[in-house]
């Protein structure tokens, strides 16, 4: 072709810098008990969590509630008016917590928000980073934080695969799964380089079982 023009309808989804990225592997059991530590640390002002289903949302905002968090929850089965007076409590930030499917997060800008975490691991890639996207703006910094279990590590893999990169996984947490790391490990035994991208040999964190769970 002679001077031909390319239009990129979609460019190649890329993060944003200021976003410090990890991978916590949690049993499914435990999601909900790692996010209530995660909750429990100040630093953690405004906090958006994204489920995947309309369902896990609603169940997950209304229990953070009755624990006496500050939360709220945005997905499709609430009205147009119900999202908008919840976004605009987070976004005055009456709301600490703000549970979220993705169809209701698309079009939401806030910022200020320091941590994204992804309570379910998102099964778009492009989902992934539209999510963390939600942090680190306006050249703030940010951190998103996702929770894996071992049936999900194949959507983390398409995440990788289209970021170009592994995620740094975090183990210094009491419900650490290596059950679920070992799902990661079989996946890619016998390459060397990966296991070291990952942070080389896996360890239990102090206090975490092989199930998973805390020693009491």
């Amino acid at each position: 072709l002679h001077q031909h023009v390319t239009v990129m309808v979609t460019p190649p989804a890329r993060t944003a810098d200021r976003v410090k990225q990890s991978l916590m592997y949690v049993d499914r059991g435990n999601k909900r008990k790692l996010l209530d530590r995660l909750l429990s640390d100040a630093s953690r002002t405004r906090i958006l969590v994204f489920m995947r289903t309309t369902h896990g949302a609603d169940r997950l905002y209304k229990s953070l509630i009755d624990a006496g968090v500050s939360a709220e929850g945005i997905h499709g089965g609430r009205s147009q008016n119900a999202r908008q007076r919840v976004l605009n409590a987070f976004r005055d930030g009456k709301i600490r917590v703000l549970i979220a499917t993705d169809v209701a997060a698309r079009g939401s800008d806030i910022d200020d928000i320091s941590h994204v975490i992804n309570f379910d691991v998102p099964v778009e890639a492009e989902a992934y980073v539209h999510r963390i996207g939600r942090t680190a703006r306006a050249g703030a910094s940010g951190e998103s934080i996702t929770l894996c279990d071992g049936d999900e590590y194949k959507y983390v893999q398409e995440i990788e695969k289209t970021l170009g990169m592994a995620l740094p996984v975090d183990r210094d947490h009491p419900f650490h799964s290596v059950e679920a790391e070992d799902h990661e490990l079989r996946a890619f035994s016998g390459d060397s380089k990966t296991k070291q991208a990952r942070g080389g040999k896996r360890r239990r964190s102090p206090g975490a079982t092989a199930g998973g769970s805390p020693r009491k």
